[in-house]
């Protein structure tokens, strides 16, 4: 189980760092990992990638990096290294390396917990910035419930209303039957389905073998108390509203009551459509009632291949199987009408769609990896522009030491630039001249902005030949079954 929490940076993002880095809390700095930046000029990145925001909002207000928690419960079996992985995936999955990022794992509480600091600005140096919403935090509790999954972890599944507290959400995933207050809920449930009023609920629940008792509460006045059948003298009472919405006498009561209304009007519901068929039958001319005897009137196959055909069924029987052949008529009318195939081409135009899609995806894949060497690039190229100079004045310096000092932010960011751009064999002095390299790096944040656009029409392409395979593989089903296919012979 791994809790997530956001915190918004305005200010010091150098000081947030240093504290997800601290060596005293991630085993000397083993525990920590860098992406888009590098170890001593991080927040000198940052700033850069912030200062291409157009709207230059570099005030008290402005958001500069998001400080993510991922915080993993003391009785999940996950190694350090194995934590630390997770936090960096986590921050993949939710930015796909448009941003740079810090990646911390603290070993200095009881419990594992990794802490990031993201920057608020893309990597590609556009000013394009993090999509601040209610959605991110949603996103980010979702992604990390989804890698706990797939590392063997604990998750909490969350269900609406009042939450668990720990020892009982432990409890509910240890005991195969929950924990007693998850069996006294049920219980409960059970009961409200056979009462008609509060006292009648009481009276089941003790048919039941639950124990009852009355208590006093300021808040709700005389309140009912519970006890699992067999309870012992240790196992504690519990009062109805202590067992979350929708369990307090008031609450029970309001239960039935609303059961009951809705039965009564379902019974209503269904008594007024009888009489309604029974009026539009007895209005029917011949004429009428011919056309409504060739209507389809399902939507599903009904598979009649095991049913023993019998003097009392044999209308039924032919009133069904007339009906499954004129749903097999539409379905077949869809498929030419759709997609221009007939029944028995429906396998090889999904293997086609499925074809087409790990084309996309494979597209996707080799995308993805040229738009992080892209955003590499643009983001090397920009900070060897604008640390050019204090290279350059590091030379002259009368004093090397000191100008270090003061800017070894700048100076770590230039040394890293340059040694990445080295490998790419960059013309270094097309960067110099500032309109040149304002220019050079422009036509990279294009390709890159075409290649994200190439992305996101093939990522919608699969998304709906996904939808028409699902269709297909429906059609497929209720036509093997008019058939009588087997479909796994076929799918």
């Amino acid at each position: 189980m791994a809790v997530t929490k956001i915190i918004r940076v305005k200010d010091n993002v150098k000081g947030c760092i240093n504290y997800v880095t601290n060596k005293d809390k991630t085993d000397e700095g083993t525990l920590v990992s860098y992406s888009g930046c590098h170890e001593g000029s991080a927040d000198y990145i940052f700033k850069l990638a912030l200062d291409a925001n157009r709207r230059k909002i570099q005030d008290e207000h402005c958001i500069k990096a998001y400080h993510l928690i991922q915080s993993f419960a003391p009785s999940d079996e996950v190694g350090e290294e194995e934590a630390h992985k997770i936090g960096m995936e986590l921050v993949d999955r939710l930015f796909g390396g448009k941003y740079a990022f810090v990646c911390g794992t603290h070993t200095d509480r009881g419990h594992l917990h990794n802490h990031i600091v993201v920057c608020a600005a893309n990597m590609d140096m556009s000013g394009s910035k993090i999509n601040d919403c209610l959605a991110l935090l949603h996103k980010l509790q979702m992604t990390s419930d989804n890698l706990c999954r797939e590392h063997g972890l604990s998750v909490i599944e969350k269900k609406k209303g009042r939450g668990k507290h720990y020892k009982e959400w432990l409890e509910d995933i240890k005991n195969p039957n929950g924990s007693k207050k998850s069996q006294l809920r049920n219980l409960i449930d059970e009961q409200i389905k056979l009462s008609k009023d509060f006292d009648d609920f009481i009276s089941h629940m003790k048919d039941a073998g639950a124990e009852i008792a009355y208590g006093n509460s300021k808040k709700y006045g005389r309140v009912t108390k519970y006890r699992l059948p067999n309870a012992t003298e240790k196992d504690r009472w519990n009062r109805g509203y202590n067992l979350g919405q929708g369990y307090s006498d008031d609450m029970i009561s309001k239960r039935i009551a609303r059961r009951l209304q809705i039965l009564e009007e379902r019974e209503t519901l269904r008594l007024e459509r009888a009489e309604k068929r029974k009026a539009e039958k007895a209005a029917m001319t011949k004429a009428d009632k011919a056309i409504d005897r060739t209507k389809l009137k399902i939507n599903h196959m009904i598979d009649t291949s095991d049913t023993e055909i019998s003097s009392s069924n044999i209308k039924l029987q032919q009133w069904k199987n007339i009906q499954d052949a004129r749903l097999a008529e539409k379905l077949k009318s869809e498929l030419r009408a759709k997609y221009g195939i007939d029944y028995t081409q429906i396998k090889a135009k999904i293997k086609e769609l499925e074809a087409e899609n790990n084309r996309k995806s494979a597209d996707i894949t080799s995308n993805n990896k040229s738009m992080v060497n892209f955003r590499a690039f643009i983001e090397n190229s920009k900070i060897y522009m604008d640390t050019y100079k204090y290279s350059q004045n590091y030379e002259k310096s009368k004093n090397q030491e000191r100008y270090y000092q003061e800017h070894d932010s700048e100076l770590n960011a230039y040394a890293h630039a340059i040694e990445m751009l080295n490998r790419t064999k960059m013309d270094l002095s097309l960067l110099r001249d500032k309109a040149t390299g304002q220019s050079f790096i422009k036509g990279m944040q294009e390709k890159l902005q075409k290649l994200e656009e190439i992305n996101s029409i093939h990522e919608q392409d699969i998304k709906n030949n996904q939808k028409e395979i699902s269709e297909l593989r429906k059609i497929q089903k209720e036509l093997d079954i008019y058939h009588n296919r087997n479909n796994d012979t076929i799918s």
